[in-house]
């Protein structure tokens, strides 16, 4: 059997760290979605959340606990990127909308 190989071209790093999330369209900060981050490379970063997302949607996130003497992605605490891949999965504990996964490219453009 042979297995596509993996798309990836940066080394993963396992962390898993609780995060807002704000919709580029909704930019108001009391408008923030929780989501925990799963792992990270130098592009980008990809993270679970029951928040229904769009691809190619522009986001931001901000990391919950920050601690400037670990080694995070390349921006620190405040992250702006865009959708790039989705999964949904469903959970009776994540209430009706389920569980997702995405896959989030780090981006230059800001708020």
């Amino acid at each position: 059997m042979v297995y596509s190989q993996e798309k990836r071209r940066a080394q993963r790093y396992i962390r898993k760290l609780p995060m807002n999330l704000y919709r580029m369209d909704y930019q108001d900060t009391n408008n923030s979605y929780y989501a925990e981050m799963n792992d990270y490379c130098d592009n980008g970063l990809s993270l679970m959340t029951n928040e229904k997302l769009v691809l190619g949607e522009l986001i931001h996130l901000e990391l919950k606990t920050y601690d400037p003497k670990k080694q995070l992605p390349e921006i620190g605490k405040r992250y702006s990127g865009i959708i790039r891949w989705g999964k949904r999965y469903p959970s009776a504990e994540a209430g009706t909308n389920g569980l997702y996964k995405y896959g989030i490219e780090f981006s230059a453009r800001t708020i």
